[in-house]
């Protein structure tokens, strides 16, 4: 064997070898959660998508080139939600979303959270833009038939002579042990109960306190079940890639399923060892249910079951079918030459933000500069990626209804697209944000707006920002409290201020202001070789909480080095301390770049101080250290003391 071959096989042994080894795509988009415009970003909006969002878009701004990012971002305008939160606060729907946008880009701002846009469905910049892709999208979905007009009853207010969406009806929950006399029609916030609209008890229509009635109305749904099998191949293809959450819910959905009456589970299990491979498992109804790895190999089981055992089967496929059109005034009118009955109707708010990313790309190029079409590099592209930033509890929107809604785009929506067609994106999602162990609630006084924590609390959004990346939310529900907050930033003002500060002191006290002609410490090349092979991996898979940890240890090197060799005592073997300091500002160049996407200010200020322009903020930097003669700058104030 080869044995340059043999030694490539083993892990790099030097940084460029690190880098070559990475995933570039070409272009990138990175979205966060949409917000509603109904009211302030509070800290989970900012802990699970916002923050990790823009730690995700600066990682990979410094791996193929801020140029080539696009991070985008705006308020989720349409629907009932920001209508019934306008109608609340007495004020017209334009004026309320303008005023509730302003405070959450201020918000983002305070946060560092550095987007290529904030705006909105319905703002004038996207709108225009906005609704001809939505409408050139149901459009081509209902030209390849993954769209039906279905009738179905819906809470109608007879007083207004108008249909109300699920927020627009109240009642008692229909849950017993549960006394929420504020339930929406579909679905109960204080008990988590989801329900038809018929259940509702006691009913009223918030516009009009008249008791509504149920109508038929007509609507369009998507079928997601026509390309449940390509969808199956997409989510299946992310093993070792997806979090787990993500893969769980997605195949426990997409993987096709029948189901039949569980008498007949005797005759079932004397056949089942000659059915393709499948897992068998109670469903609600007294039902059994078989979950196969195809679609061939369920129907040639549902075939076996049948023409063997005479058992009926019906296909596990309500996931597959949603309405996706309301009649709500506030939205994205549907084509109406699609159906007769559709005039009127407008886009339901879920397809309607999972397509904005999209136009919110457009709205960046244009105020860029830059021609809006572009935006199909970015989406289409060949080698384009896009990876969006979600709660746990809309996977099911973000993965099994966008997929088959940009499926449904395609000339063939039985395949996985080809350069030039919208690409599947990659999904990041998080769990929830507990504050003092609890769920947020404003009654029990453990709910806090992004805002409350600057404003009213006096932390910085660096602070603030570097403590939330260190909640592990990508794995489970995690707790923030300010006892903890408050120890991180001692740690934040003590040790790792420390290890920023002491070389630029000794520097301009010892060696006349310029990095001193040294070599570097063996055992400093070996760890920073270490923590970058660590750093890609975990900033690839949006891993930042244990990253974090490793990043602090390898600040800690800047304190052992002024510890052995005491650069800033001149009472000691000259060689000794240039060295210590030459490989110092080694470790603080490192740490710098390492550090940027969680705390980019800061580090941007350490930058100044270390005399390096903006172009250093790149991968390709990592391992090349500060030359001898190199000019430092004044120490500036990093990371402040607690409150400050």
């Amino acid at each position: 064997m080869d044995p340059q071959k043999a030694e490539q096989k083993g892990p790099p042994t030097d940084i460029p070898s690190v880098l070559r080894q990475l995933r570039r795509p070409s272009r990138m988009v990175v979205t966060a959660g949409m917000p509603y415009a109904n009211g302030p970003l509070h800290l989970g909006h900012l802990a699970g998508v916002h923050v990790p969002a823009d730690i995700y878009a600066r990682y990979m701004g410094m791996l193929i080139g801020r140029e080539n990012v696009l991070f985008v971002n705006g308020t989720d305008d349409h629907g009932s939600t920001s209508e019934v939160a306008a109608l609340k606060a007495g004020v017209p729907i334009r004026d309320f979303i303008n005023g509730i946008h302003k405070t959450q880009r201020a918000t983002l701002e305070r946060y560092s959270i550095g987007v290529d846009v904030y705006t909105g469905t319905s703002r004038p910049e996207c709108f225009p833009v906005h609704s001809a892709l939505c409408q050139d999208i149901l459009r081509k979905l209902h030209k390849n038939g993954l769209l039906e007009k279905r009738v179905t009853e819906q809470w109608y207010d007879p007083k207004l002579n108008r249909y109300l969406p699920d927020r627009y009806v109240k009642g008692r929950c229909p849950n017993p042990k549960c006394e929420n006399e504020g339930a929406y029609s579909d679905e109960c916030e204080v008990c988590g109960l989801q329900y038809e609209p018929s259940q509702l008890k006691n009913p009223k229509s918030v516009l009009s306190d008249e008791i509504p009635v149920m109508r038929a109305t007509a609507h369009l749904w998507l079928d997601m079940w026509k390309v449940s099998e390509t969808l199956r191949q997409w989510v299946q293809s992310k093993e070792g890639t997806w979090r787990k959450p993500v893969l769980a819910e997605a195949l426990g959905a997409v993987l096709p399923s029948i189901r039949f009456d569980a008498v007949h589970e005797p005759a079932y299990k004397d056949l089942k060892a000659s059915l393709p491979k499948h897992k068998p498992r109670y469903a609600p109804g007294k039902k059994i249910a078989l979950q196969f790895e195809s679609k061939p190999e369920m129907e040639q089981g549902r075939e076996e079951l049948e023409s063997k055992l005479g058992i009926k089967t019906e296909y596990v496929n309500e996931w597959a079918h949603r309405s996706i059109t309301r009649d709500v005034a506030w939205g994205i009118p549907v084509p109406e030459e699609l159906d007769p009955d559709m005039k009127g109707k407008t886009l339901y708010v879920w397809p309607d933000s999972l397509i904005a990313p999209i136009s919110f790309t457009e709205v960046a190029l244009k105020q860029k500069g830059q021609d809006p079409e572009r935006y199909r590099d970015f989406w289409c592209g060949e080698g384009a990626r896009i990876s969006q930033f979600i709660g746990q509890d809309n996977v099911f929107f973000y993965v099994l209804m966008q997929g088959a809604m940009w499926l449904g785009t395609q000339q063939d929506p039985q395949r996985q697209p080809v350069a030039g067609e919208l690409q599947l994106t990659d999904i990041f999602s998080v769990n929830h944000l507990m504050v003092n162990g609890e769920k947020m609630s404003k009654s029990r006084g453990n709910f806090f707006t992004g805002d409350q924590l600057i404003l009213e609390k006096g932390y910085s959004g660096e602070q603030l920002r570097y403590f939330l990346a260190t909640l592990n939310l990508a794995e489970k529900a995690s707790n923030f409290d300010l006892a903890a907050l408050e120890e991180r930033n001692r740690f934040l003002a003590g040790p790792l201020n420390a290890s920023l500060e002491k070389p630029v002191s000794a520097v301009h006290s010892k060696f006349g202001g310029k990095v001193p002609e040294g070599k570097l410490l063996e055992k400093v090349q070996t760890e920073t070789l270490q923590i970058v092979r660590r750093y890609v991996k975990a900033m690839e898979r949006a891993e930042y909480s244990n990253l974090l940890g490793a990043i602090e240890n390898y600040a800690r090197l800047v304190n052992s080095i002024f510890v052995q060799y005491k650069p800033h005592d001149d009472r000691h073997p000259e060689e000794q301390r240039r060295d210590g300091l030459y490989s110092a500002f080694y470790v603080l160049k490192n740490l710098m770049i390492l550090l940027y996407p969680f705390a980019p200010e800061t580090m941007n200020r350490l930058r100044e101080t270390l005399r390096l322009g903006p172009e250093v903020f790149r991968l390709e930097e990592l391992g090349t250290g500060i030359p001898a003669g190199h000019e430092i700058g004044p120490k500036q104030q990093y990371f402040p003391a607690v409150g400050e």
